[in-house]
């Protein structure tokens, strides 16, 4: 069975040997990417590999792209269908909820997928999932696909009538080529809206500089008995005693354990040094701007990277709710429209959308929280169980009344009426008063819920 098939199943199988003319909507990637299959990647100025690959292990592309993962694979992802005379529900029985919410796939969770996901965007530009289908046309499982393996193509017709087409080149698989309607495509930023640039491929130099300050302190240390240096004899000796001299050298004071031992000179020695130390060359500074470089690509503030040093207690809570709405809503609304176009019919996307749920990254301090749920349960926008479920807690009864301040009726309207008690029937004695425990008062606890 093809894969064609086994995606759309065997009636809706086709021939997509004859795809017209097609080509590669950015060459430099898949360039890249076959060099990196190779060991390699194209160099930077520094003289560096930059790849993928190569730029995680530099601690502030890891650092970024793992925050801005998790965070997106964390918050919450549901499926809304408008109610008519306006509001929104939870479509709790739509296949497609479940889907989202909970697991794409019977091997992964939501949070794996969405992280997944958007590291690939975050550090190629571009993250794929084939779509599998059952026999009414639905979605029922999304599964990710290395965006190394996927070249998109596109197909002229008519005009300027565009169709996209997904050639996967899996090692050990056939090539297969597949329409679009066959793949989940996440776009990073793009130049022509088919596919997402590298962050990548476009800093390189600036990556790359951060690696290549990293190797340099790695060889820094590795070599830390002053390296950059001559023993200055006064006469000539042969090869096999500048060897069996520098070997003794090298062995008593090269690596970071040998650091700081004390070197013995007999007197026809000398040492010239004839380098920079780290303090002359600013080396921490310089590692410290090119972090700062990498956190302005990805949009993340210092602290979020456990960069303290401009950091107090009165702007941090600010700068995590500038993080929220100037780095993640972008991608929050970047994956709420993938997933409409790519997961919905055409006539559900008119009732039916998705929205994730970033109230616990916006919520501030537990007295500015209570603080507005005052003003608004006085002001009569917010109840009781309102509060409750921003709060993440059980309702209460009688708890969806909302007050109206009584200074705020519109003229000549009579005041709202107070909420009826249900009344002892006439013809019984009313209830006696409850007995005051040791002649104390007779109010309710305040931990009654009753």
């Amino acid at each position: 069975m093809s894969l064609f098939t086994r995606i759309f199943g065997a009636s809706k199988a086709k021939s997509l040997g004859n795809v017209g003319v097609a080509y590669s909507d950015d060459p430099t990637d898949w360039f890249t990417d076959w060099l990196e299959g190779l060991g390699g990647g194209a160099r930077n100025h520094a003289g560096v590999r930059v790849t993928p690959n190569t730029a995680m292990q530099t601690a502030a592309v890891w650092a970024c792209v793992r925050i801005r993962s998790e965070d997106i694979g964390k918050i919450p992802c549901h499926l809304y269908r408008r109610v008519k005379g306006g509001g929104k529900e939870r479509a709790t029985n739509h296949p497609i909820y479940s889907l989202v919410r909970d697991a794409p796939n019977p091997r992964m969770g939501a949070l794996d997928f969405r992280q997944l996901m958007q590291a690939w965007v975050d550090l190629r530009g571009n993250a794929y999932a084939m779509k599998e289908y059952d026999g009414a046309g639905r979605v029922t499982a999304l599964w990710p696909i290395d965006p190394t393996f996927v070249t998109v193509l596109r197909y002229y017709g008519d005009g300027l009538d565009q169709e996209l087409f997904y050639r996967i080149a899996i090692p050990g698989t056939e090539m297969v080529t597949l329409p679009a309607e066959a793949i989940f495509h996440l776009r990073g930023l793009s130049l022509d809206g088919m596919t997402g640039l590298s962050p990548i491929a476009y800093h390189r130099e600036t990556i790359g500089l951060s690696i290549a300050s990293s190797e340099y302190g790695s060889a820094f240390f590795g070599n830390s008995a002053q390296p950059k240096g001559i023993l200055k004899l006064p006469g000539q000796i042969g090869k096999d005693a500048a060897d069996a001299l520098r070997a003794d050298w090298e062995r008593k004071f090269k690596g970071a354990k040998n650091a700081g031992r004390l070197a013995i000179l007999d007197g026809s020695m000398d040492w010239v040094k004839t380098g920079m130390d780290n303090s002359d060359a600013q080396y921490l500074e310089t590692r410290r701007f090119q972090n700062s470089e990498i956190w302005r690509i990805y949009r993340v503030p210092p602290h979020k990277v456990a960069d303290l040093d401009k950091a107090t207690f009165s702007n941090i809570e600010q700068q995590s709710l500038e993080y929220v709405t100037d780095c993640l809503m972008t991608e929050f609304v970047r994956w709420e429209q993938a997933l409409a176009r790519e997961l919905l019919l055409d006539a559900e996307r008119a009732d039916l959308f998705f929205e994730f749920m970033p109230d616990a990254l916006l919520r501030g301090d537990l007295l500015s929280r209570y603080q507005a749920y005052a003003i608004g349960r006085n002001w009569g926008w917010l109840s009781v169980n309102d509060i409750c479920e921003m709060e993440n807690r059980n309702g209460v009864p009688n708890g969806d009344i909302y007050l109206q301040p009584l200074n705020m009726v519109e003229a000549g309207s009579p005041p709202p009426a107070a909420p009826a008690s249900p009344s002892a029937p006439a013809d019984e004695p009313p209830a006696p008063a409850p007995a005051k425990p040791n002649g104390k008062h007779n109010g309710s606890s305040l931990n009654d819920r009753s």
